[in-house]
């Protein structure tokens, strides 16, 4: 009798942890999909802007990036144009920035653009929500294009304040 009160608490065991173990594979493995309609739309840069930064190269290539993003059907293509544009923002990062916009305002926008393309990344890598992040990714994003036409914009001689 003893031997089979055990072998039932054991069996009953084994199948509780087994059952278990089924759920946390399957909600590892789930496919975690993206539409590129529910993302917002990139800023357009004006005409200044665009004709100073179509000398930029590594500005040029992440431009291209963005194009892909919007094509992404899976986590797994999310994955890949996330490193992608990693690669290509490090790459902006470590160049020669043109002579308008090598100031810190610009600078730090892109380093707020890569902080929510690093916690894209995270999101896509853990299966975790990735609406959520790609919408602040490309805000980011776009505050950073806007940057861009703000420094075009700006008309004020800083010389003129600044008694030097």
């Amino acid at each position: 009798m003893r031997l089979m009160k055990l072998l039932l608490l054991v069996s009953a065991l084994l199948i509780g942890c087994r059952g278990e173990r089924d759920s946390q594979e399957s909600s590892g493995t789930s496919v975690i999909e993206i539409d590129g309609t529910q993302l917002p739309q990139r800023s357009t840069l004006n005409s200044r802007a665009k004709e100073m930064l179509k000398d930029w190269p590594a500005f040029q290539e992440l431009e291209k990036s963005f194009e892909a993003l919007y094509r992404v059907e899976n986590n797994e293509d999310l994955i890949l144009v996330v490193e992608e544009m990693i690669k290509r923002q490090n790459d902006l990062e470590d160049s020669e920035y043109p002579e308008a916009f090598d100031i810190p305002h610009v600078k730090s926008r892109q380093k707020v653009f890569k902080t929510y393309l690093l916690k894209l990344k995270a999101a896509s890598e853990y299966r975790t929500e990735v609406v959520s992040p790609a919408i602040e990714m490309l805000e980011a994003y776009n505050a950073f294009l806007e940057q861009f036409n703000i420094v075009v914009n700006d008309t004020l001689d800083l010389n003129l304040i600044l008694d030097e």
